[in-house]
């Protein structure tokens, strides 16, 4: 039932812009999309680790939701079956540029905020 309503939420425009915002727009996906693009994340207890503090049943619930819409692929550990890898696919890696670009704007409009560039090039070595 509820990869049903993600379906109809995500129909509810045609406009690709709103689209995109009913697929990726609220906070915890971003943060779970830049702590898999930026940081590598792929588990479950990465993701909880994030330091903005997202609640279990929230992380849950997005995870499901870009698994249900082909961002991240599902995958268990080889090692420690009870261990879960949320991989991002072509899909979800197309994403970066849009992450970047809203962090770019964070640092130029919001004051006291991290320079993600300087970010991004750390988390690179």
């Amino acid at each position: 039932m509820q990869v049903f309503y993600i379906y109809l939420f995500m129909n509810r425009s045609s406009c690709p812009i709103a689209s995109t915002l009913d697929l990726i727009g609220d906070r915890w996906t971003m943060v779970i999309l830049r702590d898999a693009l930026f940081k590598n994340f792929t588990t479950y207890g990465q993701f909880q680790s994030a330091p903005e503090g997202i609640s279990s049943n929230i992380l849950a619930a997005r995870l499901k939701n870009l698994v249900n819409n082909g961002i991240f692929v599902k995958k268990g550990d080889e090692k420690n079956k009870l261990i879960i890898h949320y991989t991002l696919t072509n899909k979800g890696r197309s994403l970066r540029s849009v992450i970047l670009v809203v962090g770019l704007w964070g640092n130029q409009n919001i004051p006291n905020t991290d320079d993600i560039v300087a970010k991004i090039e750390a988390a690179k070595k």
